[in-house]
């Protein structure tokens, strides 16, 4: 699940009913955006995510302005051709891109209460699609992880353009498209200092569920730095436990205090997590450790080797590294 998709879904959930979503739910060849990727557009325009470079995005919003009462259609944009036969771009990708459009509407948007609500409580959702050429019909439908429908819609005389069919559809009167909502990664940092609040800021805007722990009450909250999702008062090891670490999380051990680091790092160690970053030079960080072995998880210094010295810099090479490590699990894991 591409980072955007959370905001795409918070930006459904606060929509009326003259707003569209926009889900790329096919690719042939290679593409800028992958099959999965959703756009949410208003009658202001687009508000969140993006379905290409912006080559397609401005000829959905003509098409959907032409329609004379909310629809759901379907549209292909083929990409390969360097003319302007195909669709009037001639954009000379490498790829083609299938696209079904379906007005926001209040049982979409409670089905996709029902989603939030599954990734809240850290549960996945399947999201599956069949579309009908035959009939011009589309049944959609979401699973729990523990295979119960949480939402379904069906769509009638949907609009397809059957001069463009994706040539691996052909011969097929039904396409099934299927698409995994997971929990935003959660990361948990440890010290409410000033450099934290970039990090925050970032990470939130590329899908970590981040929860904020300090010792200080004055310092973790909300207005001191906004966008966690959590904050967490409590000593290093009150903390932890009141977060109750799974081995997905990642952590960041931030409170420039040594004896805290220490607490923390001896107290990590012997947990199994997706990610530990400790920050401080490689000296300090080589006494935390005391000569004792270090998994591959832990990364020290942390952050990727950009030479950064602001605070925003750091932030930057921090939260790098954890798209890194999050974007090759989910590599991985496909």
């Amino acid at each position: 699940m591409s980072s955007d998709q959370y905001e795409v879904i918070d930006s459904i959930l606060s929509s009326n009913d003259c707003c569209y979503l926009a889900t790329i739910v096919h690719v042939e060849g290679s593409s800028y955006r992958k099959k999965g990727a959703m756009m949410f557009i208003s009658e202001h325009g687009i508000e969140s995510g993006l379905l290409s470079g912006g080559c397609i995005e401005q000829d959905l919003l003509a098409r959907i302005e032409q329609l004379e009462s909310p629809k759901a259609f379907f549209m292909i944009y083929d990409l390969r051709s360097e003319d302007d036969l195909s669709w009037g771009q001639g954009v000379g990708c490498d790829g083609s891109i299938s696209i079904f459009v379906e007005p926001i509407n209040k049982k979409l948007r409670n089905q996709y209460v029902k989603v939030k609500h599954q990734l809240e409580q850290r549960s996945s959702v399947q999201h599956v699609i069949q579309f009908n050429q035959l009939s011009a019909k589309v049944e959609s439908f979401f699973y729990s992880d523990k295979g119960e429908i949480i939402g379904q819609s069906f769509y009638e005389d949907v609009i397809f353009d059957a001069q463009l069919i994706p040539s691996s559809w052909k011969g097929k009167h039904i396409y099934e498209y299927k698409k995994s909502f997971n929990p935003p990664p959660r990361l948990i940092i440890y010290g409410a200092g000033p450099d934290v609040k970039p990090i925050v800021l970032s990470a939130t805007k590329v899908g970590f569920y981040v929860v904020l722990a300090d010792w200080r009450p004055l310092l973790c909250t909300k207005e001191n730095i906004p966008y966690a999702k959590e904050y967490i008062v409590g000593h290093p090891i009150q903390a932890m436990e009141k977060i109750k670490l799974t081995s997905q999380d990642y952590c960041l051990v931030m409170t420039h205090s040594y004896l805290k680091d220490q607490e923390l790092v001896d107290y990590l160690l012997n947990k199994q997590l997706t990610y530990l970053g400790i920050l401080g030079s490689k000296k300090r960080t080589i006494r935390l450790l005391q000569d004792r072995m270090v998994p591959d998880w832990v990364k020290f210094p942390v952050g990727m080797p950009i030479f950064s010295e602001s605070p925003e810099e750091i932030a930057i090479s921090i939260v790098a590294e954890l798209i890194q490590l999050k974007n090759c699990k989910k590599k991985v894991s496909l």
